[in-house]
């Protein structure tokens, strides 16, 4: 086991004497060369759960053991075994990418230092291009690039991802995730902090899903997405938006992003989602229109909108 964090909550303190509930009760485990991916809209606590595994902050209750010691009594040690690429972007100044990998690399590695690494890296991920280029010339998804393989160059036993592919084109996205599955080859464990969570699926071994401070749930994505097994899912591309008065009754439930709506329900409602869907298309309101069984994302809208607390 690399990570057991047990029960752990945060607080923090809001307006007046009130407190704000950060992380409630969280408890989860990791093992050696597993992805597990830590999934949940922004606020939901992801990033300070993150902060408190490499002893930056202190639990108010509960504990952590990273690799069998309390992060709580040394987290000095705790952030000697983690690489960690955090939700903002890293100033680079006028560092290119190679300089400031490399750097990091001979900081963590010291004389095992591996500058063929650095290269398998910036060729892994197509960055050619930019490797000698200062920072601040640098577009947003080449400086994401650049942390990623400063966080992965001389990995701990624990890498912890926040957000890596904000701002990364679809092709080098790509990319990025047969990387991240390279690196548990040698046993290194992974944790992905994400919102991304269609990307998610395809690349973590477990996955919990987190909200308002609290798992909702955690399991394999099979285990997660049995949660609404005996539903459907449908996703609409629209041409304009479309108002939730004309969606039909037997909707289970719904999620709209800009031209892309998804929607869950049960199988014996798919003839009557067909016709709907040929009656908008021919209206011009839908472009085209797909059905499917459910998936990750499913699981993590439709929980992430009930108070429940669910279980695999």
């Amino acid at each position: 086991m690399i990570l057991d964090v047990q029960s752990v909550t945060k607080f923090y303190r809001g307006k007046g004497k009130s407190q704000v509930i950060a992380n409630d009760a969280i408890s989860l485990q990791i093992k050696e060369g597993e992805v597990f991916g830590l999934l949940g809209q922004n606020g939901a606590g992801k990033t300070t759960l993150v902060n408190q595994i490499v002893g930056l902050l202190t639990p108010d209750e509960g504990d952590i053991h990273l690799l069998g010691k309390s992060v709580l009594e040394n987290p000095k040690r705790a952030r000697s075994h983690c690489s960690v690429q955090p939700q903002s972007q890293v100033p680079l100044g006028f560092l290119s990418p190679r300089q400031a990998v490399s750097i990091m690399g001979k900081m963590r590695a010291g004389k095992n230092y591996n500058s063929k690494r650095l290269d398998m890296l910036f060729e892994a991920l197509d960055m050619g291009e930019w490797v000698d280029k200062e920072g601040e010339k640098l577009s947003g998804g080449a400086r994401r690039l650049t942390a990623f393989c400063m966080a992965v160059i001389a990995p701990g036993n624990l890498v912890i991802l926040d957000e890596p592919t904000n701002d990364v084109d679809p092709v080098r996205r790509k990319y990025l995730w047969e990387v991240i599955r390279n690196l548990t080859n040698d046993g290194t464990s992974v944790i992905l902090v994400t919102h991304n969570v269609l990307e998610a699926e395809k690349a973590v071994d477990r996955v919990a899903i987190i909200k308002e401070g609290k798992i909702l749930t955690q399991g394999t994505p099979t285990e997660v997405n049995q949660t609404v097994s005996n539903q459907i899912r449908m996703e609409l591309s629209l041409t304009q938006e479309l108002e939730k008065e004309y969606y039909p009754e037997w909707i289970v439930s719904s999620h709209q992003n800009g031209s892309r709506v998804i929607f869950q329900l049960a199988p014996t409602h798919v003839s009557n989602a067909v016709d709907w869907a040929k009656d908008l298309v021919e209206k011009g309101i839908v472009i085209d229109y797909s059905l499917s069984p459910t998936t990750i994302e499913d699981a993590y809208i439709e929980l992430a909108s009930k108070k429940v607390v669910a279980s695999p």
